[in-house]
């Protein structure tokens, strides 16, 4: 497993030119010039990985709308300045997201398990921790290629700084910072 962190605002990244086939213009045309950058990018990642020409890659996507590509796992995510690129032998799930104000105790509902919440109401715990723990939610309904609406089936615990799922043939998980003030996870079987 391994993941690439890039900082969106890098004037070196925004040269680079664009490699998007028919399909994916459209789809650019609709999402903005971000997208274009980002999937520009993600198929030159995939292209050296795989010893093929960037323009050459073409994804498919999943039930649930996740881009796939035959030759290689991968998953992606951005939030702010920061995107992250991950690539794994098996499905991966990544996560990033920039540390903000976030109303903690109505959100925190929607994506912990009834006895992960208790825990992290009691601790009264920090902005960091309830970052941690959403983005180890996303990365593993990402990892099962499921939607975000089914968070609850893939409980786990965060215990000094670490994640532990409590489902059975569970990924594993890993915390990074990948920029200063943002959390991320990662989760794939080893």
């Amino acid at each position: 497993m391994d993941y690439q962190v890039y900082r969106l605002s890098e004037p070196s990244l925004r040269e680079l030119p664009c490699i998007l086939d028919a399909e994916e213009e459209l789809l650019a045309a609709r999402r903005g010039e971000q997208f274009r950058f980002i999937r520009s990018l993600l198929k030159r990642e995939l292209a050296g990985r795989c010893g093929m020409v960037a323009a050459d890659i073409h994804l498919d996507y999943g039930p649930h709308g996740k881009p796939c590509f035959r030759q290689a796992e991968f998953n992606l995510s951005h939030s702010g300045d920061c995107l992250c690129m991950a690539f794994h032998h098996t499905p991966i799930g990544v996560d990033v997201e920039q540390i903000r104000r976030r109303p903690k105790s109505r959100l925190a509902p929607r994506f912990m398990a009834p006895e992960q919440l208790e825990a992290f109401l009691a601790r009264g715990s920090n902005a960091e921790e309830f970052f941690f723990c959403w983005c180890a939610a996303e990365a593993l309904v990402k990892q099962a290629g499921d939607t975000i609406w089914n968070v609850q089936e893939y409980p786990f615990r965060y215990e000094c700084g670490e994640i532990i799922p409590l489902f059975g043939n569970a990924p594993q998980v890993q915390l990074f910072t990948p920029l200063p003030g943002y959390c991320g996870a990662v989760a794939y079987h080893p």
